[in-house]
């Protein structure tokens, strides 16, 4: 995104240096913008993807801890119940406790009344028993006596008994939702987790998209002053040359001493060539015919140049410059010396590049055929090998 941004403001910066001129921005500049723009618009919708993506994950994320919430609410309510009838039945039992306590208690009490009245020896009977049962057998009056208390002693405990099972039954249930919870809770952490980190990655998606989509704006903006500025820049060069009763005889002249041709036009390095390579390191550079000149730039492709437009739909281009020694919009006459050669731009050594097309304005320009300049300047050149 850096180098975009970057990109972009370069772009901006050339168009803002050249308001003040009659041609600031070429159509190949504006093709960069545009290429660039759609770059920007793709990255844009591979964002919005990816976005629309996480956004549907968190979706499904945000379902699971409802539905798991509501599985553990559930658990605590039965926990909650769980614990209530297990308390509900530790005071059922310590009722019954007690309960059989005061029951022995009465049968103690009974046999003692029993043993004064009838004038039993309580110890002989005592002595000769190893337990109540034995010697409640010996003695029908106390069997008598006793035999209800005793069946609601055996009902008390046979009651205890059940409720403490019930009880322990309860423990066990409680034992397993306990567990269970244990596991939503653990899973339900887990699921919080990812939820807040997806929510964390569809934010930093819209951000991003938020930023990508103020990138094309800016392209947006930068291409419409553009556009108007390169239309504009193209009437006034026609009106320029037009008004100005150039009459071009079809002459041109070498547009440096140099004469050493390294490169035709031809289709090379998998592009056409649209112009000629001439040997002229930083060496003057003069308008092959008399014209209106306009000073240009493209870092990435033709550098600092320069294009003449010279009526009767003649125009010439002159590229990779060091740098210009005329003001845009100004009246060039047949060698003139006009810039100096070097090295700009898309170049792999100091040299002039030099470009003959049929066109009246910026705009046509870059969008009419390249004529070969060797069918149009004057003899005495070289061709380089491999030229």
């Amino acid at each position: 995104m850096k180098n975009k941004i970057i990109s972009l403001i370069a772009i901006i910066m050339i168009i803002l240096a050249y308001t003040n001129v009659s041609i600031g921005v070429t159509q190949s500049d504006l093709n960069n913008m545009k290429n660039e723009k759609n770059q920007a618009q793709n990255e844009l919708n591979n964002i919005q993807n990816e976005k629309n993506t996480a956004a549907s994950e968190l979706d499904k994320i945000n379902d699971q801890v409802y539905n798991i919430q509501s599985e553990i609410s559930e658990l605590e309510n039965k926990l909650t119940i769980l614990n209530n009838s297990i308390s509900q039945k530790e005071s059922e039992i310590q009722e019954k406790q007690q309960e059989l306590e005061r029951k022995e208690e009465l049968l103690k009490q009974r046999l003692i009344v029993l043993y004064k009245g009838g004038g039993i020896s309580y110890l002989d009977v005592l002595l000769g028993s190893s337990n109540y049962i034995e010697m409640l057998s010996k003695f029908s009056a106390v069997n008598r006596v006793a035999e209800k208390d005793t069946e609601l002693i055996n009902q008390v405990s046979e009651q205890k008994a059940g409720i403490e099972s019930q009880k322990a039954e309860l423990e066990s249930n409680k034992a397993e939702v306990e567990s269970a919870k244990k596991e939503k809770d653990a899973k339900n952490a887990e699921l919080q987790a990812a939820q807040v980190a997806k929510q964390a990655k569809v934010s930093e998606l819209n951000q991003e998209a938020k930023q990508k989509q103020e990138e094309i704006d800016k392209y947006n903006a930068a291409i419409v002053k553009a556009e108007k500025e390169i239309q504009e820049a193209a009437i006034k060069a026609e009106q320029q040359i037009n008004g100005s009763g150039i009459k071009f005889d079809g002459s041109f002249v070498w547009p440096c001493n140099n004469k050493l041709v390294t490169s035709t036009v031809k289709y090379r390095w998998g592009r056409m060539h649209k112009g000629i390579d001439i040997a002229a390191t930083y060496e003057n550079v003069y308008a092959s015919a008399s014209g209106y000149a306009y000073n240009l730039s493209n870092p990435g492709g033709y550098g600092t140049y320069i294009i003449v437009f010279h009526g009767s739909g003649y125009a010439t281009l002159y590229g990779h410059l060091n740098y210009s020694k005329i003001s845009s919009g100004s009246f060039v006459s047949q060698g003139q010396v006009i810039a100096q050669s070097g090295n700009s731009g898309g170049s792999t050594g100091p040299h002039l590049h030099f470009e003959i097309r049929r066109a009246s304005s910026v705009g046509s320009f870059f969008s009419s055929s390249a004529e070969n300049p060797l069918n149009y300047l004057p003899g005495g050149y070289t061709l380089a090998a491999g030229a």
